[in-house]
């Protein structure tokens, strides 16, 4: 039974070849596929300003809103910053504009050194968004 278990147990870091698993055994990223903080704000501002530019805040819909930003964040930060051994993990907040202040925290266990995390806050006439982007490097 314990060999049927290790020979089915998958590992992430591992790459298949040939039909075959192979790991790698990467313990961190390449320089060219770490998760950069800067790139993604610049992704999150574009698509926040994209789409909330023109949007009312509507408390029926904003929910959908939020999960809508939060999905094509996610799949915009994946596609363009080709990081693939990063869990990608966006939260984003919507909130009416009323005058309030408003204060969004997160805490996180995680390696300094691979890991990171990006944050970005938009407003208009009737809304604000907050959206935080976090690569979490897994080996």
């Amino acid at each position: 039974k314990s060999k049927q278990n290790t020979k089915n147990r998958k590992y992430s870091t591992s790459f298949i070849m040939n039909g075959y698993e192979n790991n790698t055994y990467r313990m961190e990223p390449l320089e060219d596929e770490k998760f950069m903080p800067a790139k993604v704000k610049t992704i999150v501002e574009e698509i926040l300003e994209e789409r909330l530019k023109d949007q009312e805040y509507d408390p029926n819909t904003a929910e959908s809103l939020a999960l809508d930003l939060t999905n094509y964040i996610k799949v915009r930060v994946k596609e363009q910053l080709k990081i693939p051994r990063y869990k990608v993990v966006v939260q984003t907040v919507i909130g009416q504009k009323q005058g309030q202040g408003c204060r969004v925290a997160s805490k996180c266990l995680w390696d300094t050194n691979n890991d990171n995390y990006a944050s970005c806050s938009y407003t208009n006439h009737s809304l604000f968004a907050v959206a935080m982007v976090f690569g979490c490097y897994y080996e």
